[in-house]
């Protein structure tokens, strides 16, 4: 089953593939262009549900593009990720600013993105996200906001069950602390942020999870992972 239709704007065609690559692994229709003006004529023909978009392409800066698109009663709630080699807060503020809902530096790594664009479409109502997780002797219920452990129900804080969700949602691969920030505590893309937020809510979580919490580990220098 296809989960959603994804335009790819970028016109570095190693950096293209291996997007192209990684989103129809994840089981999305992804189609890549590479100038602005082929992306508009394509977002007038068919508009996709999310658009992954570079800023520098051979005819402009991406971000005019995405000026575009928010002023455009058709396309103004597509969800935009902004891709680029600039590292410099002001240039992703300035995506941001104009209507971008994330940010993804280049190099990036191919795991965080599938889960930043999962997310994304999660939050646009166009993600076709399961109801209900299980694995490992751990059970999740989104809609209800239960979780049950050997089935035993546990009662877990709003933070601290979103954080279960994701590790979940996305066993056996790495989230960011980044990621995390933004997709459970709402903090901007690209914010210098250092924080021990996201090590005390696991701290709690893994005290009333008891035996599946082994299965949550710390990756140095990345992130968190689910071992299922």
């Amino acid at each position: 089953m296809i989960k959603a239709q994804i335009l790819v704007v970028e016109d570095q065609a190693v950096t293209a593939d291996l997007i192209l690559e990684v989103l129809k692994a994840e089981g999305y229709d992804a189609q890549a262009v590479d100038t602005l003006a082929k992306a508009r004529a394509r977002l007038k023909k068919a508009p996709p549900e999310l658009m992954i978009l570079d800023r520098s392409l051979p005819d402009g800066d991406g971000v005019d593009l995405l000026a575009e698109v928010r002023v455009d009663e058709k396309l103004t709630g597509l969800p935009v990720i902004i891709l680029t080699a600039q590292k410099d807060v002001a240039d992703k503020i300035a995506g941001l600013r104009t209507g971008a809902d994330d940010y993804v530096a280049k190099p990036f790594n191919t795991e965080e993105l599938a889960a930043r664009v999962e997310a994304l479409l999660r939050r646009s109502g166009k993600g076709g996200e399961p109801a209900t997780l299980e694995s490992s002797g751990i059970k999740l219920d989104r809609e209800a906001r239960k979780t049950w452990v050997a089935g035993r129900d546990i009662s877990l804080s709003a933070k601290e069950f979103d954080l279960l969700w994701f590790l979940v949602y996305r066993k056996n691969r790495v989230l960011t602390r980044d990621f995390l920030l933004q997709h459970v505590w709402g903090y901007e893309a690209g914010v210098d942020l250092t924080t021990k937020v996201i090590d005390v809510t696991l701290s709690h979580l893994k005290q009333k999870l008891g035996a599946p919490a082994e299965k949550i580990v710390a990756v140095r220098g990345f992130g968190y992972r689910f071992d299922a």
